[in-house]
């Protein structure tokens, strides 16, 4: 019998395997690329968290677009504009506020000031791109 490491990428990929646990039920366990364990909630989590990486990346590229062009604006209008260019589903402000976050962080974008929600009618943020007022 082989150990993990001496298995064939493609082999350890499709490796899968029964545990019992201590309730004698029997989850599937899989064995992923990097010889790890995981349960099928993991992988699924995982294979979600992949896709959400390259679907942030794109919402990134875009809010910068969208900030550079229409200059200041809030996370729910940012999310609004995402919604009318077809990038997310809704206009829900929490497809802009983390990647506003993220963008900010990495200093490409600056808090401008603050100004009343239309929905909330509570203070929010301003967005805008670094030197772009």
């Amino acid at each position: 019998m082989k150990t993990i490491a001496e298995l064939e990428p493609a082999q350890r990929d499709a490796l899968m395997f029964w545990i019992k646990d201590g309730c004698g039920k029997e989850p599937i366990t899989i064995i992923d690329t990097e010889g790890y364990f995981m349960n099928i909630p993991q992988e699924t989590r995982r294979e979600s968290y992949e896709a959400a990486k390259a679907d942030a990346a794109i919402r990134r590229s875009v809010i910068l677009e969208i900030l550079t062009e229409r200059g200041g604006m809030t996370a729910r209008e940012v999310a609004g504009e995402l919604h009318r260019r077809g990038i997310t589903p809704t206009d829900e402000r929490n497809f802009a506020a983390p990647r506003l976050t993220e963008l900010y962080h990495a200093g490409k974008i600056i808090t401008t000031g603050k100004k009343p929600c239309a929905h909330s009618g509570r203070n929010v943020a301003v967005w805008a791109v670094r030197g772009c007022g």
